[in-house]
Protein backbone atom coordinates (compact mmCIF):
# COMPACT_ATOMS: atom_id res chain seq x y z
CA UNK A 1 0.00 0.00 0.00
CA UNK A 2 2.88 2.04 0.83
CA UNK A 3 4.04 1.89 -3.03
CA UNK A 4 0.95 2.66 -4.33
CA UNK A 5 0.68 5.32 -2.27
CA UNK A 6 3.83 7.09 -3.47
CA UNK A 7 2.58 5.90 -6.79
CA UNK A 8 -0.58 7.98 -6.46
CA UNK A 9 0.88 11.45 -4.71
CA UNK A 10 4.56 11.21 -6.22
CA UNK A 11 5.09 9.49 -9.38
CA UNK A 12 2.10 9.80 -11.42
CA UNK A 13 2.14 13.69 -11.04
CA UNK A 14 5.81 13.48 -12.17
CA UNK A 15 4.65 11.77 -15.22
CA UNK A 16 1.81 13.98 -15.76
CA UNK A 17 3.83 17.13 -15.72
CA UNK A 18 6.45 15.29 -18.00
CA UNK A 19 3.50 14.63 -20.69
CA UNK A 20 2.86 17.89 -20.60
CA UNK A 21 6.09 19.70 -21.07
CA UNK A 22 6.78 17.21 -24.23
CA UNK A 23 3.64 18.42 -25.59
CA UNK A 24 4.01 22.18 -25.26
CA UNK A 25 7.63 23.32 -24.90
CA UNK A 26 8.41 22.20 -28.43
CA UNK A 27 5.77 23.28 -30.03
CA UNK A 28 6.77 26.53 -28.59
CA UNK A 29 9.58 26.58 -29.64
CA UNK A 30 8.97 25.33 -32.56
CA UNK A 31 6.69 28.60 -32.52
CA UNK A 32 8.95 30.81 -31.60
CA UNK A 33 12.37 29.83 -33.31
CA UNK A 34 11.27 28.40 -36.32
CA UNK A 35 10.16 30.04 -39.68
CA UNK A 36 7.10 29.16 -42.08
CA UNK A 37 5.98 29.97 -45.14
CA UNK A 38 2.77 31.65 -46.07
CA UNK A 39 1.08 32.07 -49.44
CA UNK A 40 -2.10 33.42 -51.16
CA UNK A 41 -4.62 35.03 -48.91
CA UNK A 42 -2.33 34.00 -45.52
CA UNK A 43 0.52 36.32 -46.83
CA UNK A 44 -1.91 38.96 -47.68
CA UNK A 45 -3.52 39.22 -44.31
CA UNK A 46 -0.08 39.19 -42.40
CA UNK A 47 0.69 42.07 -44.78
CA UNK A 48 -2.45 43.45 -43.24
CA UNK A 49 -2.03 43.07 -40.06
CA UNK A 50 1.28 44.87 -40.33
CA UNK A 51 3.49 41.59 -39.11
CA UNK A 52 7.09 42.98 -39.79
CA UNK A 53 8.61 39.45 -40.95
CA UNK A 54 6.60 39.80 -43.71
CA UNK A 55 7.49 41.93 -46.00
CA UNK A 56 9.38 40.84 -48.90
CA UNK A 57 7.99 37.84 -51.26
CA UNK A 58 9.84 34.55 -50.65
CA UNK A 59 10.02 31.33 -53.50
CA UNK A 60 7.58 29.42 -52.07
CA UNK A 61 8.25 24.82 -52.56
CA UNK A 62 4.84 24.13 -53.96
CA UNK A 63 3.57 20.53 -54.38
CA UNK A 64 2.43 19.65 -58.36
CA UNK A 65 1.12 17.22 -60.34
CA UNK A 66 3.20 16.45 -63.22
CA UNK A 67 2.45 16.46 -66.63
CA UNK A 68 1.22 12.99 -68.26
CA UNK A 69 4.33 13.66 -70.95
CA UNK A 70 6.72 13.66 -68.23
CA UNK A 71 5.17 10.68 -65.74
CA UNK A 72 5.69 8.46 -69.48
CA UNK A 73 9.37 9.48 -70.06
CA UNK A 74 8.76 12.04 -72.97
CA UNK A 75 10.20 14.92 -73.08
CA UNK A 76 8.48 17.95 -72.10
CA UNK A 77 10.83 20.44 -71.98
CA UNK A 78 14.11 21.64 -70.70
CA UNK A 79 14.79 20.19 -67.26
CA UNK A 80 15.13 22.03 -63.80
CA UNK A 81 17.82 24.72 -63.50
CA UNK A 82 18.48 24.53 -67.05
CA UNK A 83 19.88 27.73 -68.83
CA UNK A 84 16.56 29.75 -71.13
CA UNK A 85 17.66 32.41 -73.29
CA UNK A 86 20.51 33.07 -70.72
CA UNK A 87 18.79 33.09 -67.54
CA UNK A 88 19.07 29.84 -64.79
CA UNK A 89 15.35 28.47 -64.70
CA UNK A 90 14.97 28.17 -60.58
CA UNK A 91 15.13 24.51 -59.51
CA UNK A 92 12.31 22.26 -58.26
CA UNK A 93 13.14 21.22 -54.66
CA UNK A 94 9.57 19.45 -55.11
CA UNK A 95 7.33 19.12 -58.20
CA UNK A 96 7.03 22.53 -58.31
CA UNK A 97 8.18 26.16 -57.86
CA UNK A 98 6.09 29.06 -57.59
CA UNK A 99 6.98 32.84 -56.54
CA UNK A 100 5.45 35.00 -54.11
CA UNK A 101 4.18 34.17 -50.30
CA UNK A 102 6.20 35.23 -47.48
CA UNK A 103 8.43 33.56 -44.69
CA UNK A 104 7.47 34.99 -41.37
CA UNK A 105 7.67 33.47 -37.66
CA UNK A 106 6.22 29.95 -37.25
CA UNK A 107 3.70 31.25 -34.43
CA UNK A 108 2.37 33.70 -36.89
CA UNK A 109 0.21 30.48 -37.75
CA UNK A 110 -1.77 31.43 -34.07
CA UNK A 111 -1.77 34.69 -35.24
CA UNK A 112 -3.80 33.64 -38.71
CA UNK A 113 -6.12 31.50 -36.31
CA UNK A 114 -6.95 34.27 -33.68
CA UNK A 115 -7.86 36.88 -36.30
CA UNK A 116 -10.27 34.63 -37.66
CA UNK A 117 -11.90 34.29 -34.41
CA UNK A 118 -12.23 37.62 -34.52
CA UNK A 119 -10.20 38.70 -31.58
CA UNK A 120 -8.16 41.95 -31.11
CA UNK A 121 -4.41 41.96 -31.43
CA UNK A 122 -3.91 38.40 -32.39
CA UNK A 123 -0.23 38.96 -33.41
CA UNK A 124 -0.11 39.97 -29.35
CA UNK A 125 -1.88 36.86 -28.38
CA UNK A 126 0.18 34.51 -30.46
CA UNK A 127 3.20 36.12 -28.98
CA UNK A 128 1.82 35.91 -25.12
CA UNK A 129 0.43 32.15 -26.04
CA UNK A 130 4.23 31.44 -27.43
CA UNK A 131 5.75 32.52 -24.10
CA UNK A 132 2.77 30.58 -22.25
CA UNK A 133 3.71 27.10 -24.31
CA UNK A 134 7.46 27.10 -23.20
CA UNK A 135 7.71 29.11 -19.83
CA UNK A 136 5.07 27.00 -18.53
CA UNK A 137 5.53 23.79 -19.95
CA UNK A 138 9.29 23.98 -18.47
CA UNK A 139 8.43 25.22 -14.70
CA UNK A 140 6.10 22.58 -15.07
CA UNK A 141 9.29 20.22 -15.89
CA UNK A 142 10.92 21.37 -12.75
CA UNK A 143 7.56 21.51 -10.92
CA UNK A 144 7.48 25.27 -10.20
CA UNK A 145 3.93 27.16 -9.34
CA UNK A 146 2.82 23.82 -10.67
CA UNK A 147 -0.88 24.36 -10.27
CA UNK A 148 -0.81 27.73 -11.75
CA UNK A 149 0.57 26.68 -15.04
CA UNK A 150 -1.30 23.20 -15.21
CA UNK A 151 -4.96 25.10 -14.64
CA UNK A 152 -3.80 27.86 -17.60
CA UNK A 153 -2.83 24.93 -19.86
CA UNK A 154 -6.04 23.20 -18.96
CA UNK A 155 -8.07 26.46 -20.35
CA UNK A 156 -5.83 26.47 -23.39
CA UNK A 157 -6.12 22.64 -23.99
CA UNK A 158 -10.03 23.09 -23.74
CA UNK A 159 -10.31 26.05 -26.02
CA UNK A 160 -8.14 24.06 -28.56
CA UNK A 161 -10.52 21.56 -28.39
CA UNK A 162 -13.54 23.86 -28.63
CA UNK A 163 -12.53 25.14 -31.66
CA UNK A 164 -10.60 22.66 -33.38
CA UNK A 165 -12.15 18.91 -32.63
CA UNK A 166 -15.84 19.65 -31.21
CA UNK A 167 -17.05 20.84 -34.93
CA UNK A 168 -15.62 17.44 -36.41
CA UNK A 169 -16.81 15.46 -33.25
CA UNK A 170 -20.08 17.37 -32.69
CA UNK A 171 -22.24 15.29 -35.11
CA UNK A 172 -20.60 11.81 -34.37
CA UNK A 173 -19.92 11.97 -30.80
CA UNK A 174 -16.22 9.67 -31.48
CA UNK A 175 -18.20 6.75 -32.97
CA UNK A 176 -18.25 7.57 -36.59
CA UNK A 177 -15.16 10.08 -36.53
CA UNK A 178 -12.41 9.96 -39.16
CA UNK A 179 -9.59 8.62 -37.18
CA UNK A 180 -7.18 11.25 -37.91
CA UNK A 181 -9.61 13.62 -36.18
CA UNK A 182 -10.62 11.18 -33.61
CA UNK A 183 -6.76 10.98 -32.62
CA UNK A 184 -6.49 14.77 -32.01
CA UNK A 185 -9.31 15.25 -29.93
CA UNK A 186 -8.54 11.68 -27.75
CA UNK A 187 -4.97 13.60 -27.51
CA UNK A 188 -6.50 16.64 -26.32
CA UNK A 189 -8.66 15.43 -24.23
CA UNK A 190 -5.68 12.82 -22.89
CA UNK A 191 -3.92 16.61 -22.12
CA UNK A 192 -6.12 18.39 -20.45
CA UNK A 193 -7.01 15.60 -18.05
CA UNK A 194 -3.13 15.26 -17.03
CA UNK A 195 -3.52 19.24 -16.86
CA UNK A 196 -6.26 19.02 -14.49
CA UNK A 197 -4.49 16.20 -12.11
CA UNK A 198 -1.86 18.49 -11.39
CA UNK A 199 -4.15 21.14 -10.94
CA UNK A 200 -6.29 19.01 -8.24
CA UNK A 201 -3.31 16.91 -6.91
CA UNK A 202 -0.34 19.07 -6.45
CA UNK A 203 3.05 18.24 -8.20
CA UNK A 204 4.12 15.61 -5.72
CA UNK A 205 7.04 15.81 -3.64
CA UNK A 206 9.24 15.14 -6.72
CA UNK A 207 9.19 18.73 -7.34
CA UNK A 208 10.61 22.36 -6.46
CA UNK A 209 7.08 22.92 -5.31
CA UNK A 210 7.17 19.72 -2.89
CA UNK A 211 10.66 20.57 -1.89
CA UNK A 212 9.38 24.35 -0.97
CA UNK A 213 5.97 23.91 0.89
CA UNK A 214 7.55 20.68 2.57
CA UNK A 215 10.34 22.77 4.20
CA UNK A 216 7.73 25.27 5.19
CA UNK A 217 5.98 23.10 6.68
CA UNK A 218 8.91 21.95 8.89
CA UNK A 219 9.69 25.55 9.44
CA UNK A 220 6.34 25.97 10.56
CA UNK A 221 6.30 22.69 12.74
CA UNK A 222 9.82 24.32 14.62
CA UNK A 223 8.28 26.95 14.87
CA UNK A 224 5.53 25.85 16.93
CA UNK A 225 7.15 23.61 19.05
Amino acid sequence: MRVLDTARSNLIPLLARVLLFLAFVPVGWHHAMEQGLFTGPQAERLRELGVASAGADSPVIVRAARPLAQESGIDSGPEPGAAIDGAIEPPLVADGWAPGGVEARALHELTLTLDRLGLPGPHVGAWVLTVFELVGGALLLVGLFSRLWAGGLFVWLVAIFALVSWPSVRGTWFFTTPEPALSVAISQLALAVLALLVVTAGAGRWSLDGQIFRRAESAGDDDDE
